[in-house]
């Protein structure tokens, strides 16, 4: 079963959103026997709203109890702080159109490129992986190979 890398704020907030959503499931067992009371369920419009949405509801909870029994807590893991690695924050430097940008190197259920965050899955995070600050690299991007330079590397 694969990994599902998140900090521990993620994981607390996952583990808050299925709180939720348990107590929405159970909200809608209630409008569902309410809705079943009425009478003619084939034309029970109320009644199949409910139903489709307790669906929705217990899969996304399957879902997140499966991804928090496979969750690894970045914060936890013992990496090698000299390399970048999950966690870790690097500045790095496009060597052609000579610019720098910042990005956190995080696991996909956390990523937002928008935000500064990386998944470790993107070709650009795993070309970074494992380079010392300093290090130039070559990364294979779909339009084509690019050249970069870790400029810094810390964690936080």
């Amino acid at each position: 079963m694969e990994k599902f890398y998140v900090s521990r704020k993620k994981y607390e907030d996952l583990v808050n959103e299925i709180k939720r959503l348990k107590e929405q499931k159970a909200q809608l067992s209630d409008e569902i026997g309410e809705a079943a009371a009425q009478g003619d369920l084939k034309e029970n419009a109320e009644y199949h709203a409910a139903k489709e949405k307790q669906a929705e509801t217990l899969r996304r909870i399957d879902d997140l109890e499966m991804k928090l029994r496979n969750a690894e807590i970045t914060d936890d893991l013992a990496v090698d702080h000299s390399e970048a690695r999950i966690g870790a924050t690097v500045t790095l430097k496009d060597l052609v159109a000579d610019i720098e940008f910042t990005y956190t190197l995080v696991g996909s259920m956390e990523s937002n490129p928008d935000k500064g965050l990386l998944s470790v899955k993107s070709p650009l995070a795993s070309g970074v992986l494992g380079k010392k600050q300093g290090e130039t690299f070559t990364v294979e991007l779909p339009r084509g190979p690019k050249k970069y330079k870790l400029v810094k590397l810390e964690y936080k």
